[in-house]
């Protein structure tokens, strides 16, 4: 008898990639799962908000200095999503999309196998193999020198995106698919005791809020903060990941690493649902990394789910720049907002409980203050809000603004092709500002 829900996912691999399943494997299991939406208390083990300023990444970064972000996939979708991430041109014939990726100022690479003969080991980068993803994953980490590392891999056969919280140094792994079946060593990680957790250092709950403020057709989000991602290859390069950023947890450290961890993405996300919620993690992992290294100043808060346009699953909003008051550069940034379509961005000091207004939901609390003029959105549903505070139509509005202080913004979109009201909002964020 299964007895949870992590070895479940383990013999759904297994069955998919035509393997049965044998007695010492099935004794491999991870505890029962934990799922929850909010952490029950604050994670300690991210940095605070300018921790990074006068550190050698930050001043490398200063200089103008793109840092690497690093993600890996293993079997669809997670390859599949990040496809367009990947430096190689013959499995990226496309192009790669990561250098500057969406002119926040980090250069972004994936790694990832094939699967030309149907799941199970694969080949190519990082195959689902115990000696290959170590031999693999350890050089790549150490020429990017990533200040983030995302590690993803599939999950159970629905539509969920699990967070994970715990990655176990095991002594004992479930058999892989080439001898020899066992990592070598075991425990791989011998800095710490057999058994030993190292949890992720992503910042999990503004993963979590991200993913939730996007609304994709019901994707199934939580944190898990159960036994571990299973004891497979999927725990696995999730813990290689997390022994990296520690290895490089040091501010002084030249390769400082700000965050690190793993993400199980159910086999039922299509490629549009996967490769949308992929790209908004990247942006919150971004945002924190923002954060810590004082590029932004303040903080972000996601919120607020978006509603479906006549032509899109919703408009999402996040932001670019700095929430430093004195370096004047916040633009404000829309994705999936009905193209060829203008929007105006207001903002409030207070939030409420979501309320229909027009086709989606208004959760900032009057009075309200405009941020225009009116912009238009281009043909690729991005629409961008430049805040500058030199302007009169927005230095009024943040002569209110005092560093320290949060404000929570929306952007309000004609969409006259809907079969409501003819207009929608985004989701919203919450802002804390810098001086």
């Amino acid at each position: 008898m299964i007895a949870n829900r992590k070895a479940l996912r383990t013999l759904t691999s297994w069955v998919l990639a035509g393997f049965l399943v044998g007695g010492a494997a099935a004794g491999q299991r991870g505890t029962t799962s934990v799922r929850v939406k909010r952490l029950p208390e604050p994670q300690t083990n991210i940095y605070p908000a300018g921790y990074g300023v006068g550190s050698p990444r930050g001043e490398s970064m200063e200089a103008g200095v793109r840092p690497a972000i690093m993600l890996t996939g293993y079997w669809p979708p997670t390859n599949e999503m990040l496809r367009e991430f990947s430096p190689d041109r013959v499995q990226n014939p496309g192009g790669w999309i990561g250098s500057d990726w969406e002119g926040r100022g980090y250069d972004v690479y994936a790694y990832f196998p094939e699967f030309p003969n149907g799941l199970g080991q694969g080949v190519g980068d990082l195959e689902v193999d115990y000696q290959d993803t170590s031999a693999d994953f350890w050089p790549l980490a150490d020429n990017l020198k990533p200040v983030a590392v995302i590690t993803y891999s599939r999950g159970w056969v629905d539509n969920s995106w699990e967070v994970e919280w715990v990655n176990r140094n095991h002594s004992n792994w479930i058999d892989d698919y080439t001898a020899p079946l066992q990592p070598t060593p075991a425990p791989p990680d011998a800095s710490i005791a057999p058994g030993a957790i190292r949890n992720s250092a992503l910042p999990v709950q503004d993963v979590v809020d991200a993913l939730v403020a996007m609304n994709l057709n019901g994707a199934e989000i939580y944190i898990d903060l159960g036994g571990g991602g299973g004891g497979f290859l999927s725990e696995f390069i999730g813990y290689h990941g997390v022994w990296y950023q520690s290895l490089h947890a040091d501010p002084a450290d030249p390769a400082w690493c700000v965050a690190a961890g793993h993400v199980h993405v159910g086999a039922m996300n299509g490629l549009f649902r996967a490769t949308k919620l992929s790209k908004q993690i990247l942006r919150a992992v971004i945002r924190y990394v923002d954060e810590v290294m004082g590029v932004s100043g303040g903080h972000t808060q996601w919120f607020c789910p978006t509603s479906a346009t006549s032509q899109t699953t919703g408009a999402v909003l996040t932001a670019r720049g700095s929430y430093s008051l004195s370096q004047n550069d916040l633009e404000l940034y829309a994705i999936l907002a009905p193209p060829q379509q203008f929007g105006l961005a207001f903002c409030g000091a207070n939030t409420m409980a979501a309320a229909p207004f027009g086709d989606g939901q208004l959760c900032i609390q009057g009075p309200y203050h405009r941020l225009g003029p009116p912009q238009l959105a281009n043909a690729e549903n991005e629409l961008f809000i430049p805040i500058d505070t030199s302007q009169d139509q927005h230095a009024g509005v943040f002569s209110q603004i005092a560093p320290g202080s949060s404000w929570n913004f929306q952007v309000w979109l004609r969409d006259p092709q809907s079969t409501g009201v003819g207009f929608n909002l985004s989701s919203a964020l919450g802002l804390t500002f810098a001086p």
